[in-house]
């Protein structure tokens, strides 16, 4: 009986050497490291830093502000005179505008007194157009007088009743009335013409010209409006791109007198590079940041295991001092003395790893982790090919275990 317990420990003791010795065996990294790109805010003007994050390791989120940079002796000379001229066309403009209110309210008098004017000459030229009217009815009148003396007379002196010299002085009389009437006509038709150009506003006559000296003021009055309109016109015009460009140079001066330093993605302060208070110039480094929306892993391995891996072909993860297991695939094989792979890493390459050979790993599962989103610096071991543990596990994995 006694020897079932010992062929059992064995049985342990060589499943135990089994899994041990298959783990060294199989394909391993050394110094693999969760890393990640870095990036520098340099300062896009000149002027004094003030940073918003308190210190190294601060985690920053997308579009958060991370330092402010204010210069309060930008040069703002052309701004004050782009305001000038504003101001002055305003000034032109208030200007132009009164003396449009100005010329409207002279024309408005001379508008009223024109129209008494018209009203007053075409009450004046009725009354002498009903006059000669008049003076046509008297004629006509006489005119049927004169011929009817002039037919009594002339019956008479036909009967020799009637001297040739009163027939003369009839016939005389009626060649008057009659020219008379003629005159009294015309009189009438000038008149007629006369009123009815006044009530379309043009007055004719021997002593006075077309229209009245009130209707010559307005007219040069609207001349003078429209005149005032182009004027108005062309100001408006220069004031808003006046406007325009003191708005634009504002613009401008608020771009280079404060800038504020925003991330575009999460990260952590990795480094500063200058402080709060220090004056900056253009173009200066300011702070490190890593960029943790791309974490890798870094790792170096022996010749041997570098031959027999290629880019895209998966793999395994383990931070050191925990169990869980993530999964990988290969990115980058960099060779031996990687060093430059490495300028703009958070975690640069020791001497022992630029002795290997420079191994890059994608591992997705990493993110999301919330505590290793950006376990930048974190070490642990990379597993390239499936060793006994890897074949326990995803066993046990089917069973949800």
């Amino acid at each position: 009986m006694k020897i079932v317990p010992a062929l059992l420990g064995t049985a342990l003791l060589g499943t135990g050497l089994y899994f041990i010795v298959g783990e060294h065996l199989s394909g391993t990294s050394s110094d693999a490291t969760v890393n990640a790109r870095t990036s520098v805010l340099r300062a896009p003007i000149e002027g004094t830093l003030e940073f918003s994050v308190p210190n190294i390791g601060s985690m920053v989120m997308p579009e958060e502000v991370v330092a402010r940079i204010v210069d309060q002796r930008f040069d703002n000379a052309r701004l004050i005179d782009l305001e000038r001229t504003r101001a002055s066309l305003e000034v032109d403009r208030d200007r132009i505008a009164r003396q449009i209110a100005s010329v409207a309210e002279a024309r408005g008098a001379m508008q009223a007194q024109a129209a008494d004017y018209k009203s007053g000459r075409i009450t004046q030229i009725e009354t002498r157009h009903e006059e000669a009217k008049a003076t046509q009815a008297s004629a006509e009148a006489r005119l049927r007088e004169a011929e009817s003396a002039l037919a009594r007379t002339t019956g008479l002196n036909d009967r020799g009743l009637q001297t040739v010299i009163m027939l003369d002085k009839a016939r005389a009389d009626f060649e008057v009335a009659r020219q008379d009437l003629a005159s009294a006509r015309h009189r009438v038709t000038y008149l007629t013409t006369e009123l009815n150009a006044a009530r379309n506003g043009v007055f004719i006559g021997d002593s006075y010209n077309d229209a009245p000296h009130s209707i010559q003021r307005i007219r040069e009055f609207d001349l003078r409006l429209a005149e005032l309109a182009t004027e108005s016109g062309a100001v408006a015009e220069r004031l808003r791109q006046a406007e325009a460009h003191v708005g634009a140079e504002r613009v401008r001066i608020n771009n280079l007198t404060s800038a504020d330093l925003v991330t575009g993605s999460p990260g952590i302060v990795w480094n500063f590079l200058s402080a709060s208070g220090e004056h900056v110039n253009k173009g200066q480094d300011l702070v490190r940041l890593v960029d943790c929306s791309k974490v890798m892993v870094t790792a170096s391995v022996s010749e041997t295991v570098n031959a027999s891996l290629k880019v895209g072909m998966p793999a395994q993860f383990r931070l050191q001092g925990d169990d869980r297991v993530f999964d990988g695939t290969i990115t980058r094989l960099g060779g031996s003395g990687a060093s430059g792979l490495y300028e703009n890493l958070a975690i640069g390459a020791s001497n022992e790893h630029l002795t290997r050979f420079d191994v890059a790993l994608e591992v997705p599962g990493l993110a999301t982790q919330p505590d290793l989103a950006c376990a930048v610096g974190r070490t642990g071991r990379i597993i390239f090919s499936g060793g006994p543990m890897t074949s326990l596990r995803q066993y046990l994995a089917r069973f949800g275990i």
